[in-house]
Protein backbone atom coordinates (compact mmCIF):
# COMPACT_ATOMS: atom_id res chain seq x y z
CA UNK A 1 0.00 0.00 0.00
CA UNK A 2 1.12 2.72 -1.05
CA UNK A 3 1.68 5.78 1.63
CA UNK A 4 0.22 9.51 0.32
CA UNK A 5 1.68 12.64 2.26
CA UNK A 6 -1.26 14.58 3.73
CA UNK A 7 -1.72 17.90 1.63
CA UNK A 8 0.16 20.46 3.98
CA UNK A 9 -2.77 22.69 5.43
CA UNK A 10 -2.35 26.58 5.21
CA UNK A 11 -0.79 27.91 8.57
CA UNK A 12 -3.86 29.61 10.46
CA UNK A 13 -3.56 33.07 10.91
CA UNK A 14 -4.17 34.44 14.35
CA UNK A 15 -5.02 38.13 14.91
CA UNK A 16 -3.93 40.32 16.96
CA UNK A 17 -6.00 43.59 18.71
CA UNK A 18 -4.56 45.49 16.60
CA UNK A 19 -4.64 43.27 13.67
CA UNK A 20 -8.36 43.43 14.05
CA UNK A 21 -9.14 47.23 14.88
CA UNK A 22 -6.62 47.90 11.17
CA UNK A 23 -9.15 45.20 9.27
CA UNK A 24 -11.95 46.98 11.09
CA UNK A 25 -10.58 50.49 10.18
CA UNK A 26 -10.33 49.53 7.05
CA UNK A 27 -13.58 48.47 6.44
CA UNK A 28 -15.34 51.20 7.70
CA UNK A 29 -13.71 53.81 5.70
CA UNK A 30 -13.62 51.58 2.69
CA UNK A 31 -17.01 49.83 2.95
CA UNK A 32 -15.11 46.74 1.95
CA UNK A 33 -15.08 43.17 3.66
CA UNK A 34 -11.74 42.32 4.23
CA UNK A 35 -11.24 38.67 3.57
CA UNK A 36 -7.71 38.20 4.81
CA UNK A 37 -5.07 40.57 6.04
CA UNK A 38 -1.26 40.49 6.18
CA UNK A 39 1.52 42.37 7.45
CA UNK A 40 4.52 41.45 5.27
CA UNK A 41 7.71 43.02 5.02
CA UNK A 42 7.15 46.79 5.09
CA UNK A 43 3.22 46.39 3.85
CA UNK A 44 -0.01 45.88 5.63
CA UNK A 45 -1.96 43.39 2.93
CA UNK A 46 -5.60 43.69 2.29
CA UNK A 47 -7.35 40.48 0.58
CA UNK A 48 -10.24 41.55 -0.05
CA UNK A 49 -14.23 40.79 -1.94
CA UNK A 50 -14.20 39.92 -4.82
CA UNK A 51 -15.36 43.31 -7.06
CA UNK A 52 -14.36 45.73 -4.08
CA UNK A 53 -11.41 47.08 -5.63
CA UNK A 54 -12.56 50.28 -6.99
CA UNK A 55 -14.28 50.96 -3.63
CA UNK A 56 -11.53 50.13 -1.46
CA UNK A 57 -9.05 52.08 -3.35
CA UNK A 58 -11.47 55.38 -3.43
CA UNK A 59 -11.31 57.82 -5.90
CA UNK A 60 -7.67 58.29 -6.99
CA UNK A 61 -6.81 55.71 -4.61
CA UNK A 62 -7.72 58.16 -2.02
CA UNK A 63 -8.55 55.84 0.64
CA UNK A 64 -5.03 53.75 0.58
CA UNK A 65 -3.66 57.23 0.84
CA UNK A 66 -5.72 57.75 3.86
CA UNK A 67 -4.99 54.82 5.54
CA UNK A 68 -1.34 54.76 4.69
CA UNK A 69 -1.19 58.19 6.18
CA UNK A 70 -2.96 57.18 9.05
CA UNK A 71 -1.42 53.65 9.88
CA UNK A 72 1.64 55.08 8.99
CA UNK A 73 2.47 51.80 6.42
CA UNK A 74 2.74 50.83 3.10
CA UNK A 75 -0.53 49.31 2.07
CA UNK A 76 -1.07 47.26 -0.56
CA UNK A 77 -5.12 46.18 -1.68
CA UNK A 78 -5.30 42.90 -3.60
CA UNK A 79 -8.87 41.46 -4.60
CA UNK A 80 -9.56 38.01 -3.94
CA UNK A 81 -10.72 36.03 -7.56
CA UNK A 82 -11.86 32.37 -7.69
CA UNK A 83 -9.67 31.98 -10.78
CA UNK A 84 -6.03 31.17 -8.83
CA UNK A 85 -4.33 32.77 -11.89
CA UNK A 86 -6.15 36.07 -11.72
CA UNK A 87 -6.01 35.75 -7.95
CA UNK A 88 -2.13 35.56 -8.21
CA UNK A 89 -2.14 38.41 -10.86
CA UNK A 90 -4.05 40.50 -8.47
CA UNK A 91 -1.79 39.70 -5.49
CA UNK A 92 1.77 40.32 -7.30
CA UNK A 93 0.23 43.69 -8.99
CA UNK A 94 1.60 46.39 -9.92
CA UNK A 95 3.83 43.62 -11.12
CA UNK A 96 2.87 41.87 -14.44
CA UNK A 97 4.20 38.73 -15.93
CA UNK A 98 4.68 37.97 -19.51
CA UNK A 99 2.79 34.42 -18.67
CA UNK A 100 1.68 32.08 -16.01
CA UNK A 101 1.19 28.39 -16.48
CA UNK A 102 -0.96 26.52 -14.46
CA UNK A 103 -1.33 23.51 -17.13
CA UNK A 104 -0.15 20.79 -15.20
CA UNK A 105 -3.04 21.11 -12.06
CA UNK A 106 -1.72 17.33 -10.86
CA UNK A 107 1.41 18.39 -10.28
CA UNK A 108 0.25 21.93 -8.39
CA UNK A 109 2.74 24.25 -9.89
CA UNK A 110 2.06 27.31 -11.35
CA UNK A 111 4.92 29.05 -13.44
CA UNK A 112 4.87 32.71 -13.71
CA UNK A 113 7.48 33.46 -16.76
CA UNK A 114 9.06 37.24 -17.72
CA UNK A 115 12.01 38.26 -19.92
CA UNK A 116 12.41 41.43 -17.53
CA UNK A 117 15.14 40.37 -14.85
CA UNK A 118 14.00 43.16 -12.33
CA UNK A 119 10.49 41.96 -12.18
CA UNK A 120 11.36 38.70 -11.85
CA UNK A 121 13.68 39.67 -9.20
CA UNK A 122 10.32 41.36 -6.93
CA UNK A 123 8.37 38.99 -7.33
CA UNK A 124 11.21 36.35 -6.09
CA UNK A 125 12.37 38.77 -3.51
CA UNK A 126 15.40 38.42 -1.18
CA UNK A 127 15.89 35.18 0.08
CA UNK A 128 12.91 33.80 -1.72
CA UNK A 129 10.79 35.34 0.95
CA UNK A 130 8.16 37.47 -1.48
CA UNK A 131 7.52 34.18 -3.33
CA UNK A 132 7.08 31.81 -1.02
CA UNK A 133 4.44 34.61 0.94
CA UNK A 134 2.55 34.83 -2.26
CA UNK A 135 2.57 30.93 -2.11
CA UNK A 136 1.13 30.90 1.45
CA UNK A 137 -1.57 33.40 0.76
CA UNK A 138 -2.47 31.01 -2.88
CA UNK A 139 -2.56 28.05 -1.13
CA UNK A 140 -4.97 29.16 1.67
CA UNK A 141 -7.62 29.41 -1.03
CA UNK A 142 -6.17 26.92 -3.58
CA UNK A 143 -4.45 23.67 -1.37
CA UNK A 144 -4.32 22.11 -4.68
CA UNK A 145 -1.53 24.75 -5.72
CA UNK A 146 1.93 23.31 -4.08
CA UNK A 147 4.32 25.38 -5.62
CA UNK A 148 4.44 29.21 -7.15
CA UNK A 149 8.07 29.03 -10.08
CA UNK A 150 9.38 32.06 -11.42
CA UNK A 151 11.11 31.11 -14.68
Amino acid sequence: MEHSHPQQQPEKQVFDTNDLQTIAHFEKLTHVKVRDYYDHNDRLIFIIETGGLLRALGENGANVKKLSTQLNRRIKVAEFNPDVKLFIRNLIHPLKVEKMDADTPSEGIITLSDNDVKTKGLIIGAKAQNLRFYERVVQKYFPEVKEIKVV
